[in-house]
This record gives C-alpha cells, structure tokens and sequence, in this order.
C-alpha cells in the first residue's frame, strides 16, 4: 500500500503514517492506560489549553460531537474531568482536568514523548527541520 499511486502521491503515505501512528497510539493508549485515543485528546486539550467546552475540544481536534459527548462522559465517570456551567451561559459547559486527570495526563504524555523520540529515532535534526516546514507549507496551501 505505501507506493500504490507512487512517488506523486506524498500526501497519501503521510496519511498512510499518521493512521499508523493512531492504530498504534490507540492500542497502548487502552492497553495501558484504560483510555480511548478521543478520551486522551480531550484530557490533553483541557491539560494544556485549559478548561473549554466540547465544540471548543472538538474543533481544535476535529473530534466530531458524538465522540466527545461519548468521551467527555467516560472521562467523567472515570473521575478525570468534570464539568461546570459556564457563567455566561449554563447550557454549556466548561470541562476541566480533576487532580486524577492531571496526573494521568502527565504519565500518559511522558509515555507519548518517548514513543515519538523513538520513532524519530533514524530523523536527524535537519531532516525533521525540512519535514517540519514541508508539512506547515501544505497544512497553509489546504487552509487558504
């Protein structure tokens, strides 16, 4: 499957890479740490960005909204988020990390740091420098 449309067909293999990437993420992420690959994307947004609401975790991750609803509420049972009304508006509301979720944040973000050194393993610094922009300058061509 990597050069089935051949050499063309970049944007292809790094599709190709990042389902790899996922399958692989999603399968450690359950094996070792009783979470979904939606649940981890959630409890890291709210770690790093802060509290937000669903479509605000959604839209940054496009995470669709029956998946974040399904995650945020096994985040929740599991004692790793909670959520509050918003002030402005009680209908929504806000999700934050709780102090267990925290810390599961932060085991399961050192654990996803060492998978991708690992994986960059063989990359060397120039080379992930020219991927790097490769990767921004078709990321700004798909969103002009």
């Amino acid at each position: 499957m990597w050069s089935l449309f051949g050499p063309d067909h970049l944007p292809y293999r790094l599709l190709l890479l990042a389902r790899m990437i996922d399958r692989h993420a999603a399968r450690q992420l359950q094996q070792e740490f009783e979470l979904t690959l939606a649940e981890w994307r959630i409890l890291a947004f709210v770690c790093t960005a802060g509290a937000a609401t669903a479509s605000e975790v959604g839209h940054s991750g496009g995470i669709d909204r029956a998946e974040i609803s399904r995650a945020v509420a096994k985040l929740e049972k599991k004692g790793l988020i909670s959520r509050e009304p918003a002030p402005e508006n009680r209908r929504k509301l806000i999700i934050s990390p709780t102090q267990a979720g925290a810390t599961a944040f932060a085991a399961v973000r050192e654990e996803r740091v060492t998978f991708f050194r690992r994986l960059l393993t063989d990359v060397n610094g120039e080379e992930r420098a020219v991927i790097e922009s490769a990767i921004e300058r078709m990321a700004k061509r798909l969103s002009a």
